[in-house]
């Protein structure tokens, strides 16, 4: 069933790429919303007239998985070994290639899903000297990365949370469980921090701009785009429930042979294990110029719907907001603090409903702009009350060296913030 809205810019972004694209790989860590993505493209995709054929990590490896290969690599509390990690890329690269030759169609569109972190499916995005490469840098390909806003994010760990413990679908049982989620995004964050993507502390809860910003990085030697989803979509069956497919890409069991043994021949287990803990080898040992942050869309405050002309803000309110808006760029910290402690104050305790705390080492500018929980009651008082908070928060936190606010981040920040105000026509 097709959840994402007609007439919203998500579906027109999602249509205009399966009609223009023959293969597209949608790529990202557990919990972002890659498996709904896919469902929806080949369901626009099919009533587009595409016959979708389809590449997925979980398929893909399950000829590998034979009693005989178990045997000599056994999963470990499981995870899959690094062979046949390794074999499965190997497959795949070729797998490509040959699903592009025998399938010369113009309506004939594949879509892959490529976790990429822990080695699954990175030797799709890794250069190599192959016949594939050239498929895999042209225009018929598109590297997608949904991108889920804050919101989504929760939304999203709480569906899975749920299918985990009564799944509606076999695929469902190997989805990885919100604790897994959580370790993934922290694995992001220190890629981030390894590549001097983010100055966020490892602890930092999950920030879209950081996780883009790295995935970014990941694909800089394809076509890619990032894709912000900021709006919920609520499949009403699984999103492995796909009726529309005219194939899947999965190996025989003598192309799965044919890739252990080029594995087992090229690399000794020790090398196999070094590449799945270097499996981000593609940025960190050719990393690309330090970026601020990836370039989103970003979700301005108009997606609170009609907020902004409903919310009736009083002169001495409005009065206060003016004051943050009046100080110089380069006014003191202590100085905002006190007219956001003002502002606040005049907002009126009813509207202290629970904020996202900004956290304390904190880099990315529009992650205090933007991280503030929402409410359908009285959005517009409850958005500002967040944004001033979470404004507070960052200058306190961020007065301490090595972690301070840099003489470009600083006024990038009240910009931001001065743009969210306005909004309210303040």
């Amino acid at each position: 069933m097709l959840v994402i809205p007609i007439a919203s810019n998500l579906y027109k972004v999602v249509k205009e790429i399966v009609q223009s694209k023959r293969m597209i790989f949608v790529s990202g860590i557990p919990g972002v919303g890659k498996s709904l993505l896919i469902q929806q493209m080949a369901l626009i995709a099919s009533e587009a007239g595409c016959e979708v054929h389809l590449l997925r990590y979980n398929f893909a490896r399950q000829p590998f998985e034979t009693e005989v290969n178990i045997s000599k690599y056994p999963e470990i509390d499981g995870v899959t070994d690094p062979a046949i990690r390794k074999a499965v890329g190997l497959w795949a690269r070729q797998a490509v290639q040959n699903w592009h030759e025998q399938h010369p169609a113009p309506n004939q569109l594949l879509i892959g899903e490529l976790p990429l972190i822990g080695s699954r499916l990175i030797e799709l995005v890794e250069p190599a000297d192959d016949a594939a490469e050239p498929l895999l840098t042209s225009e018929q390909t598109l590297f997608v990365v949904p991108v889920p806003s804050w919101e989504v994010r929760e939304v999203i760990e709480a569906t899975r949370a749920r299918t985990i413990a009564d799944p509606q679908n076999e695929q469902e049982k190997l989805d990885a469980p919100p604790n897994v989620l959580q370790s993934m995004w922290q694995e992001v964050n220190r890629l981030a921090r390894q590549i001097d993507l983010t100055k966020a502390s490892p602890q930092t809860p999950y920030n879209p701009y950081i996780y883009g910003g790295v995935f970014e990085a990941l694909l800089q030697f394809r076509p890619f785009k990032l894709l912000l989803i900021d709006q919920v979509l609520r499949p009403s069956r699984s999103v492995y429930d796909l009726d529309v497919l005219a194939g899947t890409l999965q190996p025989t069991a003598e192309e799965a042979n044919a890739a252990m043994a080029a594995v087992e021949s090229r690399f000794s287990h020790e090398e196999l294990a070094e590449l799945v803990q270097n499996w981000h080898a593609v940025v960190t040992t050719n990393p690309s110029p330090t970026d601020p942050g990836p370039e989103l869309r970003l979700p301005l405050p108009q997606t609170l719907a009609n907020a902004p002309e409903e919310t009736m803000l009083t002169a001495v309110q409005r009065t206060a907001l003016q004051k943050i808006i009046n100080l110089p760029l380069d006014a003191p910290p202590e100085d905002t603090i006190v007219a956001l402690d003002e502002a606040i104050a005049m907002l009126g305790v009813e509207t202290a409903v629970p904020t996202t705390p900004a956290n304390v080492h904190k880099f990315d500018v529009y992650d205090s702009y933007f991280n503030v929980s929402r409410t359908s009651e009285q959005s517009g008082l409850a958005f500002l009350h967040g944004l001033l908070q979470a404004y507070r928060n960052v200058m306190i936190n961020l007065q301490q060296p090595p972690h301070t606010l840099t003489v470009i981040e600083l006024p990038l920040l009240r910009i931001a913030l001065e743009t969210s105000l306005r909004q309210f026509d303040i």
